[in-house]
């Protein structure tokens, strides 16, 4: 194909797209629909995903070391710990901290009293430790465990389960809503480039008549859907921003009281200005492919008589 026919194709789709406007924004307005419906859940999900990394980090596991346990035992403990595969992060917390915290959170009475029972601590000398991912959870406890000098293990196995549940059942709604918005829009752009092979169906009869090849009588279609595509996937960016900041807005005090924040928008605007525009791009020239796969596969008399 040389560059002459490449630019009379492409100045075809533009003048296809404007010439059958008002299709096309019926188009453009239903895949907006659905690339605003993605964009809205898929920065639900990042949202419920970071909150749920907060609480992963949090269920962290508290390692008791055992009294009498020298100073040079402690450190050799610490460094075997963050030698685990799966450990994050390990912090010393020495028992006289964990005593004044812990006695913080008693009231004044009750306090002074714990501090007369005894002149010594009741506390041990503990590692905090993070790990890095909750499905390897019970096997790094056991690592754990292998270890010398520990007086006990505190550790919640159950919250960690739940926590993988929840993960895994948010990436399977997430699939599946994605999924089936994609096949929407390709059933939208498919219909719209439908209806315009059928406006056009003694033009691309003639040209097959003529000896046009599949490729020459598409190419104008797929360009049409892409542009339909693009368009959808530029201003549904503009949109899914403008929803989430007013979302963000009406719920200001509650994500206050909860001690949430937010994930801010810019911090993805490029990505899902990139997927949109994929997404759109994708779509609108798979469903004039599949659409006009119909016809092309006929004689131009057949093309006619539809």
């Amino acid at each position: 194909m040389t560059a002459s026919s490449l630019r009379y194709l492409l100045k075809e789709g533009f003048r296809n797209t404007w010439a059958n406007r008002m299709m096309s924004l019926a188009s453009i307005c239903v895949l907006m629909s659905c690339l605003v419906l993605m964009g809205c859940a898929s920065m639900l999900f990042l949202n419920i995903d970071s909150l749920l990394a907060r609480i992963e980090e949090e269920n962290v596991v508290m390692v008791y070391i055992a009294d009498g346990t020298a100073d040079a035992d402690e450190i050799a403990m610490g460094e075997s710990l963050k030698a685990i595969k799966n450990v994050k992060e390990v912090e010393f917390i020495k028992k006289e901290t964990a005593w004044e915290e812990q006695l913080a959170t008693m009231e004044e009475a009750q306090a002074e009293f714990f501090k007369e029972m005894s002149d010594e601590i009741p506390l041990p000398d503990a590692y905090k430790v993070t790990v890095d991912d909750l499905q390897q959870f019970d096997s790094t406890i056991n690592d754990i465990k292998r270890l010398n000098h520990i007086d006990t293990i505190r550790e919640n196995k159950d919250l960690a389960k739940r926590l993988v549940s929840i993960r895994h059942g948010i990436e399977i709604i997430a699939i599946v809503i994605i999924s089936v918005l994609l096949a929407i829009s390709i059933f939208i752009i498919s219909n719209t480039i439908k209806l315009t092979v059928y406006s056009r169906r003694l033009e691309i009869s003639i040209m097959k008549s003529v000896g046009a090849t599949n490729s020459f009588v598409r190419l104008p279609f797929v360009v049409e859907g892409m542009i339909l595509g693009l368009i959808s996937g530029i201003i549904s960016l503009g949109l899914v921003w403008g929803f989430y900041e007013m979302a963000i807005s009406q719920f200001s005090d509650l994500l206050s009281e909860l001690k949430l924040t937010a994930i801010p928008f810019e911090s993805y605007a490029l990505q899902m200005l990139g997927a949109f525009v994929a997404i759109g791009i994708v779509t609108g020239a798979g469903g004039s492919v599949i659409t006009m796969g119909r016809y092309l596969n006929r004689e131009g008399s057949e093309i006619s008589a539809v």
